[in-house]
């Protein structure tokens, strides 16, 4: 960890903690998604197991209207967690006179004054897309934090657990999609298995390892496309059949968690193989195997026992706007809201399986326009979902050459919520999605950002069009793409 990094934590932590010790409650401000319900559960845990109280709430959007509502309240002190360095601005406008400490990992955004303990991933030479999420930056902070109080007798409260909780916030922001973890999520995963928490293997990065029968998680596979199997459940069946796999044991389904050692290898070998013979590229065929990660205090064949399944459930709250019931599963909760929030996890599922079919049935809703793909959905696709769905559509590869997809959904506030995705590959050819977001809704009064990888805005109604056309401008500055004409124009 870069030493500015590790002194910038210590201070916000002691400003933290001298609040507390005069008798101050903290108001802990997160995201909605798995990245941000894990952040922002990790600082609540840390400060309510050291004893001293604090509110959490989490927000779908840290706009002007949600910091002005939260300045309403007069609050001393403010945490921001997986958001706030893109918001300096209106924080300073409308909170001057709050104590505030920000712990971000997205792109912060060039101000005039800045924040004293606005701890961005980026500042000290960090990727905030792939080495450290949101809840990587709050697992620091609590461990800082925890480290400089007093100990507590005999049922001390470990802070290196709550590892495991910021290794699911980063599977929940993709960090793990090159197939390994990088960074300071690599000294996450060393603290978490020193504590006992979390294992990291390789293996197959099928989704549903502990859940999901076999079968099923490869028909469902889209990271990688498997042409022939992703999307066919007799396909899938006659796969494992032909390998001898069995899809019953004594008469309950096999996961992919209970193979044996020999029968993964079997599979894994002829997945990679169907995929190249369907000229999938072998890298991104062999993507496929990578590291997962299994949470070994968590109950077996269950959600919460593999990390992408849990950052899954977690996103499920988030996009049925219940966060308190996936922030009282990261800290802890397994009974009547743990329950709910499988069934918010089901319809979850269901609703993403439904938005990929419409798509798949509409594909001339994806314009070609040069640079970057385009998806209007409209009020076809969840404004809470239209990003998941936009990676699922560029994952899926089935739309060629590969390029940034900007998807568009009405929100529910008479808006136009905007997610784009790109890849690894394009990012390495120069794409940064956050910058180009974020030029693109400043010059049509809306607010945007995020990651080169991943991004989002909100607009205004009516300037999808003239956006589009900023995001396409500044995407192909920065792939290099001299023109429309040069790359065969709208399709």
């Amino acid at each position: 960890m870069p030493k500015k990094l590790e002194h910038d934590l210590e201070e916000a932590a002691d400003f933290l903690r001298d609040y507390l010790e005069r008798g101050g409650v903290p108001k802990v401000v997160t995201h909605h998604d798995a990245d941000g319900l894990s952040a922002g559960a990790i600082v609540h845990s840390a400060i309510t197991k050291e004893g001293y109280p604090c509110h959490t709430r989490c927000v779908k959007q840290l706009e002007d209207r949600i910091i002005a509502e939260l300045a309403a309240e007069k609050p001393e002190m403010v945490i921001f967690t997986d958001f706030g360095s893109g918001q300096v601005d209106l924080i300073q406008k409308h909170l001057k006179d709050t104590k505030v400490i920000i712990l971000d990992h997205h792109q912060p955004k060039e101000v005039k004054a800045e924040i004293e303990h606005n701890i961005n991933a980026h500042k000290y030479g960090i990727d905030g897309a792939r080495e450290v999420s949101g809840s990587g930056m709050a697992y620091f902070f609590a461990r800082a934090f925890c480290d400089g109080c007093e100990e507590l007798p005999e049922t001390q409260f470990r802070v290196t657990e709550l590892a495991a909780l910021a290794i699911v916030g980063a599977v929940g922001d993709l960090q793990d999609n090159s197939g390994a973890f990088h960074g300071l999520n690599r000294l996450i995963i060393k603290e978490g298995e020193a504590a006992g928490v979390l294992r990291v293997e390789k293996d197959l990065r099928l989704f549903g390892r502990q859940t999901r029968p076999l079968y099923k998680a490869i028909e469902y596979t889209t990271e990688p496309f498997i042409p022939g199997l992703s999307g066919s459940e007799s396909a899938s069946l006659q796969f494992l059949s032909e390998l001898d796999i069995p899809v019953k044991r004594d008469d309950r389904f096999v996961m992919l968690a209970d193979l044996t050692q020999e029968e993964r290898q079997r599979l894994t070998t002829a997945l990679i193989l169907k995929m190249i013979e369907h000229r999938v590229p072998p890298r991104i065929a062999e993507s496929i195997v990578g590291e997962v990660v299994t949470l070994l205090k968590e109950e077996k064949r269950t959600p919460l026992r593999d990390a992408k399944e849990f950052a899954t459930l977690l996103n499920a709250c988030g996009k049925h706007e219940h966060y308190g019931i996936g922030l009282a599963v990261c800290l802890g909760e397994r009974g009547e809201l743990y329950r709910r929030s499988l069934g918010m996890l089901r319809e979850h599922r269901e609703y993403l399986s439904t938005c990929y079919n419409w798509i798949t049935q509409n594909l001339d809703k994806i314009r070609d326009e040069g640079a970057v793909y385009a998806l209007h959905a409209g009020e076809e696709i969840d404004e809470n979902v239209i990003g998941t769905v936009a990676g699922m559509v560029l994952n899926s590869r089935i739309l060629n050459p590969i390029k940034p997809i900007i998807a568009f959904a009405d929100a529910e506030d008479g808006e136009v919520k905007v997610s784009a995705r790109g890849n690894r590959e394009l990012v390495d050819s120069g794409l940064n999605l956050g910058k180009a977001m974020l030029y693109a809704s400043e010059l049509v009064a809306g607010e945007g950002g995020g990651h080169d990888i991943a991004a989002g805005a909100k607009i205004p109604k009516g300037k999808e069009e003239e956006f589009l056309k900023h995001v396409e401008e500044k995407i192909r500055e920065q792939l290099a793409v001299p023109s429309r004409e040069a790359i065969g124009g709208r399709k």
